[in-house]
């Protein structure tokens, strides 16, 4: 074996290279390769993690508007609570008109009430109607609409007609008006009206 040195020194030379790539070989092999691998998989964790905490930043925005946006609701809700009444206020408001045409001197000539139609999808808003008519100065009747829309719930006058009747000894005009009075009532969506369901 020409190949192998015949000295004892250059054979323990050869023996510690021998060793010495053998111990890289298996450096490499356990523990270089391995690591090499751990640091992959750390990295895609690493990525994965950034990508979710990307996801949980973004749903943490969507949640903050969704809690303003409810927010806003509520408000916008607690509003309209105070501006619209229920339906147990409905009599209340149809004695406030009478005393208002009472107090001004006016004739209330005919008074019908519509059937609640819902207003909104969800029936939680009922739209209450009356047709009316009333007969007195025209002054009075003006100064009884602005009276009768200033009122703290919403009631909205929509005047259909206005018909001369006579002039009054003090020269006067009287007036007969036809009117309808639109009020929206809170209502319950478990019991709403036929024609809300159909609609």
């Amino acid at each position: 074996m020409a190949l192998l040195p015949q000295d004892q020194r250059h054979q323990s030379m050869l023996l510690v290279v021998i060793l010495c790539v053998a111990a890289a070989a298996l450096y490499y092999v356990y523990v270089f390769r391995s690591n090499a691998e751990e640091i992959l998989e750390q990295a895609d964790r690493v990525e994965t993690l950034e990508m979710q905490n990307e996801l949980a930043e973004a749903r943490i925005g969507d949640l903050q508007r969704l809690r303003d946006r409810l927010s806003t609701a509520e408000r916008q809700f607690t509003t309209l609570q105070r501006l619209v009444p229920s339906g147990a206020e409905v009599p209340a408001i149809y004695e406030a008109i009478a005393t208002q045409t009472q107090a001004l001197n006016l004739e209330l000539i005919n008074v019908e009430p519509l059937p609640p139609v819902a207003a909104d999808s969800a029936g939680t808003l009922l739209r209450q109607e009356w047709q009316m008519e009333v007969e007195g100065e025209y002054h009075a009747v003006g100064t009884f609409l602005t009276r009768v829309a200033s009122f703290d719930r919403i009631v909205r006058p929509r005047v259909t007609q206005i018909v001369p009747t006579e002039t009054t000894p003090s020269g006067r005009q009287r007036v007969r008006v036809a009117f309808q009075l639109e009020t929206f009532v809170v209502g319950n969506p478990e019991s709403r009206p036929v024609e809300a369901q159909e609609g």
